[in-house]
């Protein structure tokens, strides 16, 4: 069975199907964690694809395992100069040249390029990205663009540390057991990933208002450090419930970035106090790595999302249940993971209580999303609250027809005509003529919801601080 799986994976590898490869891989690693080639070719598959940070995970767990190998070396190498560590780098470029004579042309060529930035880094204003290990899933096309005028490196919190240093001392701070000047003393004594970044650079940027936020805006103010909130974090214990006030002294930092206005707005009606550089700047796609089609009106209606109670797939259901009376061709895919227990047993229950069995295709964790999205007309979404969701942002842009649950905010972001408030509504929106896709990408760009935009913010926002 493996070494089947194995075969279809190199196969697909070798026909340049990165994502369909390493579907195939990852139910090898399932089976063995620590098969050679699955954890090899995993390495080269998300380097290929400029999957940082997984890449990073893979080579080092390869090399781990197995010792030396130029290709993991070369692939750390290019990780850490996109990282912006490129001492770091250089290292990694100079391992792989002692253990490779094959491609020593290309590392020394890329040895030269890390020793060039390097250099030409020494006289830009230096950014540091502080984030969670496992949580930079919208910092590296950000990241890629700052580089062009500021050194900027990327500071992941190991997981270890994230949890058992940083964590706790929020933990304890917010029941009061330890004061804001016995956290500064911990944090002095400590080595963490926060206190490299605050020596290393000009300005600090940490990515979620997190444990990690909590501690930095309990330091002395010696760099200019900012926060970007998106919306999780504004109903988390760290960030509001300490004597009816935040954990996170707001009023510490210099600045905070939201990323929408609702999700300000919620901060500000419970009394936060927040810096005075307070800004919102909108999520933005690389429209380079969207492809566009022209699509049509049809029967099959896309809803992507960890599975969890605040997507609200239950309303789906309700939908389809309605569409199906209209018609039996319409279907829903469904691609995401469950991650709560109860909640996969009430939906899987609704849908055979429904008759639904046939007209609801449940994928799991999807690999190649793009592809999947090939053969879908509609991207539905029932969350009952967001921030400013890529999916929906990606879905448009290539030309599919939203059909959008009027959360609270939605109005912020989307047009009466994409937003519905009832079941009714929902059904009306996808079995109507009205289906534009070259509009639907072009709402995309008129709302300034592309990287270019958003750079344009971020440059301004650090320049002001």
């Amino acid at each position: 069975m493996v070494s089947e799986l194995k075969k279809e994976a190199i196969e697909s590898f070798r026909r340049g199907e990165l994502k369909k490869a390493y579907g195939f891989f990852r139910r090898i690693l399932s089976e063995n964690p620590e098969d050679k080639e699955a954890i090899y070719y995993s390495a080269v598959i998300f380097h290929r694809l400029e999957r940082w940070r997984t890449a990073k995970r893979f080579a080092l767990q390869y090399l781990r395992l197995f010792g030396s190998d130029p290709s993991m070396e070369e692939i750390l190498g290019d990780v850490l100069s996109f990282e912006g560590d490129f001492k770091t780098a250089v290292k990694w470029y100079k391992k792989s040249l002692k253990h490779s004579h094959e491609g020593s042309d290309r590392v020394r060529n890329k040895l030269k390029e890390a020793q060039k930035k390097l250099e030409e880094s020494l006289d830009k204003k230096k950014i540091a990205v502080v984030v969670a290990e496992g949580a930079d899933a919208f910092t590296d096309d950000l990241i890629e663009r700052l580089s062009e005028k500021y050194w900027v490196r990327k500071f992941s919190v190991p997981k270890k540390e994230y949890y058992f240093f940083f964590s706790a001392l929020a933990v304890l701070y917010g029941r009061n057991m330890l004061k804001p000047l016995v956290v500064r003393f911990l944090f002095s004594i400590f080595p963490n990933t926060l206190k490299r970044a605050l020596r290393w650079a000009d300005v600090v940027w940490i990515e979620w208002a997190s444990p990690v936020a909590v501690v930095a805006s309990l330091l002395k103010r010696k760099k200019k450090t900012f926060v970007r909130l998106h919306r999780y974090e504004a109903f988390r214990t760290y960030s509001f419930l300490k004597e009816n006030s935040s954990l996170i002294n707001w009023q510490n930092l210099d600045g905070v970035i939201f990323v929408s206005e609702s999700v300000k707005k919620i901060v500000e009606e419970r009394g936060t106090k927040l810096p005075e550089k307070t800004v919102v700047i909108h999520n933005g796609l690389n429209l380079e790595k969207v492809s566009f089609e022209e699509k049509s009106k049809g029967f099959d209606i896309g809803w992507v999302a960890g599975i969890i109670p605040r997507k609200n797939l239950h309303l789906a259901l309700e939908i389809m249940g309605r569409l199906v009376q209209i018609d039996t061709r319409y279907t829903l895919h469904v691609a995401g993971e469950f991650k709560d227990e109860l909640y996969e047993i009430y939906i899987k229950h609704l849908v055979k209580e429904m008759k639904l069995e046939n007209n609801v295709i449940f994928y799991g964790w999807v690999d190649d999303i793009d592809a999947w999205w090939k053969d879908k007309n509609y991207i539905l979404s029932t969350s009952f609250h967001e921030g400013h969701p890529y999916n929906i942002m990606e879905a448009m842009a290539k030309g599919i027809k939203p059909v959008i649950h009027n959360f609270p905010g939605a109005r912020e972001f989307y047009d009466d005509e994409f937003l519905f408030n009832s079941v009714d509504e929902a059904v009306q929106k996808i079995v109507e003529e009205d289906y534009d896709s070259k509009r639907y990408r072009d709402y995309v760009i008129e709302k300034d919801w592309t990287i270019e935009h958003q750079v344009k913010a971020f440059e301004e926002f650090i320049e002001s601080l």
